[in-house]
């Protein structure tokens, strides 16, 4: 799989966040509220979040036709399979098996991907930061970022622009590079000049590989049509957590149920922006923290910390376990075992994408089938 040191970091930050949620809450009331919890209202959730799943494939479906048009049919799984293994390897490497993935089943570069896969990472944070900003207009959330910060240790203005000046900038580098490419280009290619050319050329062809992952951002109205299918993706999401939140009793705590749904987004919007640093598997850990404090310390509802701990760890749950149940499916279906992807995925970034490592798996056998 992936290096044996990166694994037990990647636990250990788990450990060690888990640690904290437990150690600041009652675990006791914690418990009770998670053993009170409707279940049933689970499968409706998990059905939301696959609709919001379905939506990331379209998305990804418009990032990839200039390199080749392939089916929703055929992207889903590949999006699942790069979900599960991001919720089951640390430092968000499932990236980099999604894309090696996605390389080895249609014959694309397997670098220009990985490019499209951090698209879809920037927009979904600047898309959260749209709905956090919206929401802002009508709701005051000073009293909300004071107290996430006072959690955190950092001053509010640090923290507020310490989790949304990295996307920011992260965007309009992309938008630049990829509006002057021939730019972009040279100034790279003048960087590479005093490397020997056994490595030069290499760096060469990868600069070639970014330039085309990035073609899709040379169009307002692909940017537009990205935007557009970026918003139900996090609202289906949202609702995941809206459904959950009925099954505990959430709705209690707001003045009605569409006070309760600002909060869902609310606390979709934060928890998978501050947990969106490479660490832990899924997030475990940080996920809940974030979002317990998000929804104790909302300004137009009272909910109880234990409560609102029980919420995050299911909501968490129901996050990750669909995706890897569905992933490890689809990979016996194609008779894939993510050991193999990963160590395939994890030699493929080694070396530069070519032609011939485009055209045929290296998995020992074809991955043409769904």
């Amino acid at each position: 799989m992936v290096g044996s040191k990166k694994i037990w970091m990647g636990i250990a930050v788990s450990l060690a966040f888990l640690a904290l949620f437990l150690a600041t809450v009652d675990i006791g009331r914690m418990a009770d509220s998670i053993a009170g919890a409707n279940y049933v209202l689970l499968i409706p959730a998990i059905g939301l979040y696959l609709v919001s799943v379905l939506f990331r494939t379209f998305r990804w479906q418009v990032l990839l036709r200039h390199m080749r048009h392939v089916s929703v049919r055929r992207l889903y799984p590949v999006v699942v399979v790069g979900y599960m293994a991001n919720n089951l390897l640390p430092m968000r490497l499932g990236e980099v098996v999604r894309s090696y993935y996605v390389g080895e089943r249609e014959g694309i570069s397997k670098t220009s991907a990985l490019v499209t896969i951090l698209i879809e990472r920037v927009l979904d944070a600047l898309t959260l930061l749209f709905f956090i900003a919206v929401i802002a207009i009508f709701v005051p959330l000073s009293g909300l970022a004071e107290g996430l910060a006072e959690s955190s240790g950092f001053a509010w203005p640090l923290l507020v622009i310490g989790l949304s000046a990295p996307f920011v900038i992260a965007f309009g580098t992309l938008l630049l590079i990829a509006a002057f490419p021939k730019n972009s280009r040279a100034v790279a290619f003048i960087l590479l000049r005093p490397l020997p050319e056994r490595f030069g050329a290499p760096a060469r062809d990868l600069i070639e590989f970014l330039l085309h992952g990035l073609i899709p951002l040379r169009s307002p109205r692909t940017l537009g049509g990205l935007f557009l299918l970026s918003l139900p993706i996090w609202l289906f999401e949202a609702s995941l957590f809206f459904v959950i939140g009925i099954s505990f009793g959430l709705q209690e705590s707001f003045a009605g149920l569409g006070q309760m749904a600002v909060a869902m987004v609310l606390v979709t919007s934060i928890a998978n922006i501050g947990s969106s640093i490479p660490g832990a598997p899924g997030g475990i850990g940080l996920f809940e923290i974030i979002a317990r404090e998000t929804l104790v310390l909302l300004p137009f509802a009272v909910v109880d910390r234990s409560v609102a701990a029980g919420f995050a760890a299911v909501s968490h749950v129901a996050l990750l376990l669909p995706m890897i149940v569905l992933g490890q499916v689809f990979l016996w279906a194609g008779h894939i075992s993510l050991g193999r992807l990963s160590r395939a995925g994890k030699d493929a970034g080694r070396t530069t994408d070519s032609p011939q490592s485009q055209e045929s798996g290296t998995l020992g056998q074809p991955l043409a089938e769904d």
